[in-house]
């Protein structure tokens, strides 16, 4: 009996353990969908980010990073940002994250008193993790551009 509960819990354990790592979810090119993007957006005042700016932008070492592209509003009035990101890893996605979320509540600081029609929409988009990717789509047209995302997982 003692075998049965113990192999029991092993495979709980195991199927909790594949639950709660975001598992691989397929891949996607993000300079492709960045471009897929870009087409919809209604946006035209913004800007490509390089590798050189991931630090002093978000704190991230482009070391953690196997391939981004970033596209933020070149106006500073607007806070249109889409940051697509994939971690070299697992442990480097989580820092990803982690620094996509900091710099989401360095938006909504910034927004919520000078801002506040930017800090509406921001406040409907929000930061993602899919396995070893890593996004933050803040846009007024968020929900059509995440799709273009979530597609090019498919």
């Amino acid at each position: 009996m003692k075998k049965v509960a113990a192999w029991a819990a092993s495979v709980l354990l195991l199927l909790a353990l594949a639950g709660c790592s975001g598992g691989e979810t397929g891949s996607a090119d993000l300079n492709q969908v960045m471009d897929d993007m870009k087409a919809v957006l209604e946006n035209t005042e913004m800007m490509d980010l390089s590798q050189e700016d991931l630090m002093p932008q978000y704190g991230i070492d482009a070391s953690q990073v196997k391939q981004f592209a970033v596209y933020i509003d070149s106006t500073g009035l607007k806070g249109d940002e889409i940051v697509l990101l994939e971690g070299t890893d697992s442990q480097a996605a989580a820092a990803l994250k982690e620094k996509m979320d900091e710099r989401y509540r360095q938006k909504e600081n910034t927004m919520k008193d000078y801002q506040p029609e930017e800090f509406a929409m921001l406040q409907a988009c929000s930061v993602e993790q899919r396995g070893s990717y890593v996004s933050m789509i803040v846009s007024p047209q968020h929900e059509e551009l995440e799709k273009i995302y979530e597609e090019a997982f498919a």
